[in-house]
């Protein structure tokens, strides 16, 4: 690890009256990897968008090598070696992915050099160890190869310092490992890397050094050695998180859900399990196992064959109205894409579901939809500006209280919340679990997808494993370690 690669000192941007960033000093060096955490609206994506060229700071300088960076002018600090791979693409699906990875930098002047282009793109992705059809339409990938792209459109554009925005967010165990290994690798060449994560393991595992904001400003900057998971949740959130799970008393009542034979090929087959009232059941696998199926046809979403019981009676013709009638509720895992309706006001995607409790003759009452907007609101402490404010400005803890505010608008018996707490910072983690314990101590059944296992275990007070559609197992919270689950897992059914 070399001196300075890119330093910024004193950064500061406001948005009206409001101080966004305040006066941040941040560098990386050459051959390291430099990890930049806090909690959603800490000044994360102000601060590296900054450095991108794509805002202008109200004070402050940015300088790579010694020379001033062009402030506001996005292209121009690509073209000196300063490259962003956001957590929303920048790609162009229907183009391929030579000419993506060429896009803006395209070889030839009378013609395009498509031969030409396609034999470099895929000489760059083989460098990064990645096999692709460089002919492809960028649609046609999974998301893992989709980053691969944006990361060898950064490398031919002879990027120096790369800059990864929640990278991780939407990838299989599987293709993390990929992604990490590709980013040691990029270290090793001498690339200043800055990589934005909530994934605490990935930090420790990348990290030669960690960098907190909150609120704006710099709070912590250390090598990673000098952090654990308690310092560094501490430094986020401002307080001592002891009890990153939070415990509660676990008196499991009746029977709720009775599941026999559920089916769907060649999703999943034969899946039976129970829930009970205040019981919390985590439902686990590796990507492709089955899960996110099994909660879509509890919810109504996906048709499956079998029996469904709900408080003892069958549930007939599942479909999304009918298992709300029945008193389940489907959140997803994709808020912004399935969940949200991102223009619409917090208010209305709260009251959305419900729209019928508020109308008289056929006439919407709009005072009654704004008095329960704004008590769920404070119920579920969504916490906006006003509730006028669009879904989509929302941090992503609010989005999912926002959620979870919708759907218990009305009697519920059964919540499935899939991967509920993804792309949400460590400190509004923790009020969705308090949320999850509130609820389960009112009675209400939680069934709980997810793909992290700190977060299944902690939480669950069982846990169901699938693999390749099936049940392989149940284990009761003190027989739930990461070794049992991961046995299960990846054992033949």
């Amino acid at each position: 690890m070399t001196g300075r690669l890119l330093d910024a000192r004193q950064l500061t941007k406001r948005y009206g009256g409001v101080t966004v960033l305040d006066h941040v000093d941040f560098d990386v060096a050459a051959g390291e990897v430099h990890a930049l955490v806090g909690e959603n609206g800490a000044g994360k994506s102000t601060l590296i968008k900054i450095l991108g060229g794509a805002v202008r700071s109200d004070e402050g300088t940015v300088h790579l090598d010694g020379a001033a960076l062009p402030a506001g002018d996005p292209l121009g600090v690509r073209r000196r070696g300063v490259s962003i791979v956001y957590q929303e693409f920048t790609l162009v699906p229907d183009l391929s992915v030579a000419e993506n990875i060429f896009l803006g930098a395209e070889r030839g002047r009378m013609w395009l050099q498509r031969g030409e282009m396609a034999a470099a793109a895929e000489r760059r992705l083989n460098d990064l160890g990645v096999r692709l059809d460089v002919r492809a339409t960028v649609a046609s990938l999974t998301v893992a190869h989709q980053q691969m792209v944006e990361i060898a459109r950064a490398l031919e554009a002879n990027a120096r310092v790369l800059i990864l925005d929640e990278p991780s967010s939407s990838l299989s165990q599987h293709e993390v490992e990929r992604l990490l290994a590709v980013v040691r690798q990029l270290r090793e060449r001498g690339l200043g890397i800055v990589y934005i994560s909530h994934r605490f393991d990935e930090v420790f595992s990348l990290a030669d050094r960690i960098t907190v904001l909150r609120d704006g400003k710099k709070v912590a900057s250390a090598p990673a050695g000098e952090f654990d998971r308690a310092r560094l949740i501490r430094a986020m959130v401002g307080r001592d998180v002891s009890e990153e799970y939070p415990k509660r008393a676990v008196s499991p009542g009746e029977t709720v859900l009775e599941v026999r034979g559920l089916s769907h090929a060649p999703r999943f087959a034969g899946v039976d399990f129970d829930l009970r009232r205040g019981e919390i059941v985590g439902l686990a696998g590796l990507v492709g196992a089955g899960r996110t199926s099994v909660g879509l046809a509890l919810g109504g979403a996906l048709s499956a064959t079998g029996v469904v019981r709900m408080a003892g009676r069958p549930l007939q013709r599942p479909s999304p109205d009918a298992a709300m009638a029945s008193g389940i509720a489907y959140v997803t895992e994709d808020r912004k894409g399935r969940g949200l309706f991102p223009e619409l006001s917090a208010a209305a995607n709260i009251t959305i579901a419900a729209l019928e409790t508020f109308a008289r003759g056929g006439v919407l009452q709009i005072a009654r939809e704004r008095d329960a907007a704004a008590r769920a609101s404070r119920d579920f402490d969504v916490r906006v500006s006003s509730l006028a404010q669009p879904a989509a400005t929302l941090s992503g803890g609010n989005q999912q209280k926002l959620l979870l505010a919708r759907f218990l608008m009305r009697p519920l018996r059964l919540l499935i919340l899939d991967e509920p707490t993804r792309g949400v910072d460590v400190g509004a983690r923790a009020e969705i679990y308090r949320l999850m314990n509130r609820l389960t101590a009112d009675g209400l059944a939680i069934l709980m997808i997810s793909s992290e296992l700190p977060e299944l275990l902690g939480m669950s007070d069982r846990v169901i494993v699938m693999r390749e559609g099936r049940v392989t197992g149940t284990l009761s919270r003190a027989d739930a370690t990461p070794e049992a689950v991961m046995a299960l897992a990846t054992r033949a059914a």
